[in-house]
């Protein structure tokens, strides 16, 4: 791609259309004023030699002399031979009063041009014949003169011009030097510069709207290349940190079973803890995963009674001889929900209470607006206030030991929060209200679908095999 100066294109260009422009118009002015000249040096021969018919009574020498003046010559000849007479110049007339013609005009000369001279002749009387002339030679220094004139004129124009372009067009292209100025800047690293034009219509509007929009698509798409590599850093660095403990667990067991010679149950027991390290570390493994991409997760919502997805959490949990017992309450609606995310929400809700040794668990629905809030209590110690955030950051136990012993790796809470948000809603830690139980309370809200099915009556059932709350 040729990359020309667009400043030394745009004056050569305009200083040569300008020469044209003043090549044109001089040539049509030079045409247009030759015409003009000539035409009223014909009609002035033509006004005196009608002025001859009117001057009647006078000698000839005295005709000839009153028809003479300034550029004209008048000339009585005589077709029997005889000497010719000739005028004498009379004083110009004064400025804006020449010579009246006839009040009636009965013919008009025939103007003839005889080198270089227009000639104009009329009969006085038979034998005697008027001849005018007058030197078309004056036109022509006329013409020379304003084409001289014409000419400089055209020259200091187009000098002029080609001077003072350029700096027209420094003013005028400040807004294109702006645009290169952030595109060096964005290209030496710079972000955050925006042209905003404040006329987007216009030619350059348009392109710094164009420029701005690029750039906009540029920093976001750099954004996402910073959070998928910091993603996967962060789950490159918690699988490092996380997969210690089971990894060490299994090397040391199968080290075991290989120097030691064990009893058929040590050897049971070393294979048991074999299998627990080894599915927990794939669990691991699992949850790492769907928290590095709970960003980019999409989900299936369709609508969904929330009464029935509360009693689908708790039926699950009931088989489980740790888990706590799970009760339903409150109204039904319909959310915009992936059933399968919503119960996998609920069961991390649910163990995460387990884990902190609550007995009990409490699911209360009730409609708010165009959002459903499910209201999560449990019996366990609760959650102080100070780190109600922070169990929602990814790997944060608030009591380690008893974390760690029951297998959890701080990934439930930021689970569910993520998934939440995939549907449009979110979970928060809230203070208790009458009828939650006296732990932890989260709170968890979904988009609400306006056309329900009718409600269910208000009240508590407990989820088979749990106990009533």
């Amino acid at each position: 791609m040729r990359t020309p100066s667009l400043r030394r294109r745009v004056v050569l260009w305009s200083v040569s259309v300008l020469a044209l422009l003043l090549l044109v118009v001089g040539v049509g002015v030079d045409l247009a004023l030759g015409a003009v000249l000539k035409a009223e040096q014909r009609q002035r021969l033509e006004s005196v030699a009608s002025l001859a018919s009117a001057l009647t009574g006078l000698s000839d020498q005295s005709l000839a002399d009153r028809l003479s003046m300034p550029g004209i010559e008048a000339r009585i000849t005589y077709r029997s031979g005889g000497e010719a007479v000739v005028g004498t110049p009379q004083a110009a007339p004064r400025p804006g009063r020449p010579p009246a013609p006839p009040a009636s005009t009965t013919r008009v000369a025939a103007v003839t041009e005889e080198g270089g001279m227009l000639v104009a002749r009329e009969t006085l009387r038979p034998g005697v014949d008027l001849v005018l002339s007058t030197d078309s030679g004056q036109i022509e220094a006329e013409l020379a003169r304003f084409r001289l004139i014409m000419s400089i004129a055209s020259v200091a124009a187009v000098a002029l011009a080609a001077v003072l372009l350029p700096l027209v067009l420094r003013r005028a292209m400040r807004p294109l030097d702006e645009l290169t100025r952030a595109a060096t800047e964005t290209a030496a690293g710079g972000r955050g510069r925006r042209l905003a034009p404040q006329d987007p219509a216009s030619d350059l509007g348009r392109a710094a709207s164009q420029f701005d929009a690029m750039l906009e698509e540029l920093e976001g798409a750099e954004r996402r290349a910073e959070e998928s590599a910091d993603r996967l850093g962060r789950f490159l660095s918690d699988a490092s940190h996380e997969l210690r403990t089971p990894l060490a667990a299994v090397s040391a067991g199968a080290e075991r079973l290989i120097r030691e010679p064990l009893e058929d149950a040590d050897r049971d027991r070393v294979l048991v803890q074999l299998v627990r390290e080894t599915r927990r570390a794939g669990r691991l493994v699992e949850d790492l995963l769907l928290v590095s991409r709970l960003g980019d997760l999409a989900v299936d919502a369709q609508p969904r009674s929330v009464r029935d997805l509360l009693e689908e959490a708790a039926e699950r949990t009931a088989p489980r001889r740790d888990a706590p017992a799970v009760t339903v309450s409150g109204e039904d609606a319909t959310v915009a929900a992936d059933a399968g995310r919503i119960d996998q929400v609920l069961a991390n809700l649910i163990a995460n209470a387990g884990a902190a040794g609550a007995r009990r668990v409490r699911l209360h629905a009730r409609a708010d607006g165009r959002e459903v809030v499910v209201r999560v209590s449990d019996d366990g110690p609760g959650i102080p206030f100070a780190s109600r955030d922070a169990v929602f950051d990814r790997l944060v136990r608030l009591d380690p030991a008893r974390s760690a012993a029951r297998g959890g790796a701080g990934l439930g809470l930021p689970i569910a929060r993520g998934l939440a948000e995939a549907h449009g809603g979110s979970l928060v830690c809230v203070d208790g209200e009458p009828g939650d139980l006296p732990g932890a309370v989260l709170e968890l809200r979904l988009p609400r679908i306006a056309t329900e099915p009718a409600a269910a009556p208000s009240g508590t059932r407990a989820s088979a095999g749990a106990t009533a709350g």
